[in-house]
């Protein structure tokens, strides 16, 4: 136990050293391991740092793991620019509405961002998500599903 402490104390004081630029996450671990710090024991200090909150929260030790399971995916600058305002609702209707899981999500973005258009509209979501989603039910469902009713926005279509 003492070893991984050792780690979080690392790993705050590289957060805390505003001298240099912040530090990747391959870069630290390639540090700690060069110090003597075996991958298990990186691995134990970062989940004890993630699962922080929620000890602290509920008082308790027995959390499971993964701790950030019910935790809320946020577009990146480089998602909001690629993908219109109804393209963003669009998606987080989908996920709502658990039509797509996280992983599906992650890869429909990896797509669009990927796509050589300017923007990413609702009808390029919806070829990437017929392609991504591999139920094929599923996929032919959400890829054909009609985008709004003469009065509705998209953006509104799953409300």
């Amino acid at each position: 136990m003492q070893r991984i402490i050792g780690i979080i104390q690392k790993l705050i004081a590289e957060v805390l050293d505003t001298d240099r630029e912040s530090i990747s996450g391959p870069e630290l671990i390639t540090m700690l391991m060069a110090e003597g710090y075996d991958s298990d024991e990186i691995e134990q200090a970062l989940a004890l740092v993630f699962s922080l909150p929620e000890i602290i929260q509920t008082g308790s030790e027995d959390i499971e793991y993964p701790v950030w399971g019910d935790s809320m995916r946020v577009f990146t600058p480089e998602e909001r620019v690629k993908l219109d305002l109804e393209a963003q609702g669009y998606l987080i209707g989908l996920v709502g509405a658990n039509l797509i899981d996280q992983v599906e999500l992650e890869n429909v973005l990896g797509e669009a961002v990927a796509l050589q258009v300017s923007e990413v509209g609702i009808p390029e979501l919806q070829w990437i998500v017929g392609r991504v989603v591999d139920d094929d039910i599923r996929s032919f469902l959400l890829s054909t599903a009609p985008l709004s009713s003469s009065d509705k926005k998209a953006s509104n279509w799953w409300n």
